[in-house]
């Protein structure tokens, strides 16, 4: 029994937490031996959370990659590495080269072909970005926009209040001014969460949304008008900057899939452990 008892101990401390499955992106897995590797690799992420969400998002990069054909070559790795090493208009001899990126290895703990990757992702992800932003529409082009008011509060409590006060009459927009929020105008999807436009978009002019939780608030908005309106330059720029938080938003929400019985913080704990 007491030999029963500690290969059980062992087993459930050593060998089966790295098993463990995390999440699942897409059906690929994510275990917490990736967890542990992701933050022995990424040490500054510092909340239990972030680790796993990089990884996930990594994955989520790189299987968007592949579907939309983008790929990174050796080539360019080489040039990054390259540049990230030498000042504007420095020219590095091969030694010089290699002095420097061992010293850069040596100094972040990492193999050659980790740092690699680490170099493939981030360019990946300036290349989706790119042809993300390449998709948006031109200045002028007729886009679906709704021009909405929104308050804003901070509690349910605070949210029930103002609906009960809407219902007894009370002006919406004079109610955004007193509580937060306002009249950000007329909006194409992407310019806010995919929550927000999931509410805004489903709405007809005139009427006003339930409260919905979002951002760590409250919102209540109201559709004041909704048609095709000619895309603006600022508001281009924005979607944009938009372009690849919200890709990667709809990503998540369609193949992320956490374990339901992952309890992060003791993951956190176990992986710092093994690479302490």
């Amino acid at each position: 029994m007491v030999i029963g008892i500690i290969i059980f101990g062992i087993y459930t401390t050593v060998i089966a937490p790295p098993r463990q499955l995390l999440s699942t992106v897409n059906g690929t897995s994510i275990t917490a031996a990736d967890y542990r590797e992701a933050l022995r690799l990424y040490p500054y992420l510092g909340s239990p959370e972030a680790p796993l969400s990089m990884l996930e998002n990594n994955e989520l990069v790189r299987q968007g990659a592949v579907a939309l054909n983008i790929e990174v070559t050796q080539d360019e790795i080489n040039q990054e590495i390259q540049d990230s090493l030498s000042t504007e208009g420095e020219t590095l001899t091969a030694e010089e080269f290699q002095r420097r990126y061992q010293e850069l290895l040596n100094n972040l703990q990492l193999s050659d072909s980790e740092f690699r990757e680490i170099v493939e992702t981030e360019l990946l992800v300036g290349k989706l970005d790119q042809y993300l932003r390449d998709q948006v529409p031109e200045v002028g082009e007729v886009v679906l926009q709704v021009h909405v008011q929104a308050i804003l509060v901070t509690t349910e409590e605070e949210a029930a209040e103002v609906i009960e006060r809407l219902d007894d009459g009370e002006d919406f927009a004079s109610l955004a001014e007193e509580y937060g929020g306002g009249d950000p105008g007329w909006m194409p999807k992407g310019i806010m969460s995919l929550d927000f436009d999931r509410v805004a978009f489903a709405l007809e002019p005139g009427t006003v949304s339930e409260p919905f939780s979002l951002d760590g608030g409250y919102y209540i908005i109201k559709v004041i008008e909704k048609g095709d309106k000619a895309l603006d330059e600022a508001t281009r720029e924005q979607l944009e900057a938009n372009a690849f938080p919200r890709w990667l938003e709809v990503q998540r929400e369609e193949k992320v899939e956490r374990n339901p019985d992952l309890d992060i913080e003791a993951i956190y704990e176990w992986a710092l452990e093994q690479i302490s």
